[in-house]
């Protein structure tokens, strides 16, 4: 929020700056950002843009050295949030984590402080502290989708599987990869013991595919009561499937019925990534 002190001149000239900026006329914008600053040098949210329109121009250097001087007039939340990131993006997480609890000292419930706060402990596979700040996200933002997914990836790892669906239950209308919320709802179901939900959901995940249409009826056939009966010998049919495709990348028909066939003997990690093998190769 800008300070009632800041004198109408130069408010005026910020307003313009940011009307250029918004067309997307950065170096014109910049100008006018300069000149706010000239009219009052103690203008923060000024020198903060000029910061913001630097980073975006690649000019890096420049952007950490207008946000320093941000800094100097006053510690801002934002003005520090921004400097983190730049730290964070050439991944010097010690130095980015450091201006992010200085943002948190200015606003605890700072939503983007709290998040990238949440992203150097992910980073450093430190998932208790990534835990603690990704929840302060959501207690501000319920729906905040990044904070959601990193969350559940957390929980499943643990082996948490009930606080994973709640996670991506939450967010379950805003995704943006409904493959990835199929996948994780349908491994976490069949760890849960809910063996019909688990094939229904992975078989939502591979829908992407063309030639799902060929494997639908018999995927929803196999269900928790009839898998042994469908399947046979489960060891037997696992290593003729594994020799068959020993060498080569499996056809979409091998890859989705040894997944399966993992995911009823019990190893859903092979399972899971033999899925994520086939959804690289789909995309590729």
């Amino acid at each position: 929020m800008m300070s009632n002190s800041v004198p109408k001149e130069a408010v005026a000239i910020y307003n313009r700056a940011l009307e250029l900026s918004n067309k997307g006329k950065l170096n014109d914008a910049l100008l006018e950002y300069r000149r706010a600053v000239e009219t009052y040098p103690s203008f923060i949210e000024a020198l903060n843009n000029i910061g913001e329109i630097q980073s975006r121009l690649g000019n890096r250097d420049l952007a950490i050295t207008a946000y320093i001087d941000a800094l100097k007039i006053g510690k801002n939340s934002k003005v520090l949030l921004n400097i983190g990131v730049e730290h964070y993006n050439l991944k010097d997480y010690e130095k980015a984590l450091k201006y992010f609890m200085e943002s948190l000292e200015c606003e605890p419930d700072f939503i983007e402080g709290n998040f990238y706060t949440g992203m150097v402990y992910y980073n450093r596979k430190d998932f208790s502290g990534a835990e603690l700040h990704l929840l302060n996200v959501i207690k501000v933002d319920k729906k905040h989708l990044k904070a959601n997914y990193l969350l559940s990836h957390i929980y499943y790892e643990r082996k948490d599987y009930a606080k994973t669906i709640a996670c991506l239950e939450t967010i379950w209308d805003i995704a943006d990869d409904k493959t990835f919320i199929n996948k994780y709802y349908g491994f976490c179901c069949y760890y849960l013991g809910r063996y019909d939900e688990a094939v229904g959901y992975l078989t939502r995940a591979l829908k992407a595919n063309p030639e799902y249409s060929k494997f639908r009826k018999y995927l929803a056939s196999i269900t928790y009561e009839a898998r042994m009966k469908e399947i046979g010998n489960l060891d037997k049919a696992i290593k003729s499937l594994e020799s068959e495709i020993m060498g080569g990348d499996p056809n979409f028909t091998q890859a989705t019925r040894l997944s399966m066939l993992y995911i009823f003997k019990g190893e859903p990690m092979k399972a899971e990534e033999l899925l994520v093998s086939l959804k690289q190769k789909m995309a590729s």
